[in-house]
């Protein structure tokens, strides 16, 4: 009898892609009181051109703080609803409608992003984002035929989307880092 350990998979998987983002995030935090004065350590110094403006790249590089951040925050709250459902304080019925409330969150961050302007050279990050949020949104979807139709195909979906979500990530994710 092999046992199903489709679950618990989701919650591990969840819970990487989920402590990733809080690292971004948490940086992002950093980052911003650091910018705004918020702090007595050593202020980040942002990139200027020779006329002292802030170049194209610092605002591409704090647009997509942004949206990361907005994107850790539904991430989070989505997760936190699927760690209900996970201890059966949500059934699958209240999962299913939760996750339809949450597929547009994600769809109108998706688009927003896909508005963000970018330094020549750069597009690749803005792409790694907008395909996580993407492969992001389609496993809660494909979670979604899971919990509706009982098909363990779309389970695996979900998390190979969960997986691929979290891969693009990094790309987004390092280049941040890189660019403190």
């Amino acid at each position: 009898m092999k046992k199903d350990y489709s679950s618990f998979n989701i919650m591990l998987i969840s819970l990487v892609a989920v402590l990733s983002c809080f690292v971004v995030s948490l940086y992002t935090i950093s980052y911003s009181s650091q910018v705004s004065g918020e702090t007595t350590d050593l202020l980040v110094p942002q990139t200027t051109d020779q006329s002292g403006n802030i170049t194209t790249l610092q605002v591409f590089i704090d647009s997509l703080r942004g949206l990361v951040s907005k994107s850790t925050e539904l991430t989070g709250k989505y997760q936190l609803e699927l760690g209900k459902w996970t201890t059966k304080e949500n059934d699958n019925s209240t999962m299913i409608t939760i996750t339809d409330r949450y597929l547009p969150q994600f769809e109108e961050l998706e688009n927003e992003a896909s508005y963000l302007a970018v330094p020549s050279g750069h597009e690749d990050i803005k792409e790694s984002f907008i395909k996580s949020i993407s492969s992001e949104a389609a496993s809660y979807e494909h979670f979604k035929n899971y919990l509706t139709t009982g098909n363990r195909t779309e389970n695996d979906l979900s998390n190979e989307e969960f997986s691929l979500a979290f891969q693009y990530e990094q790309v987004y994710a390092a280049f941040l880092l890189k660019n403190r």
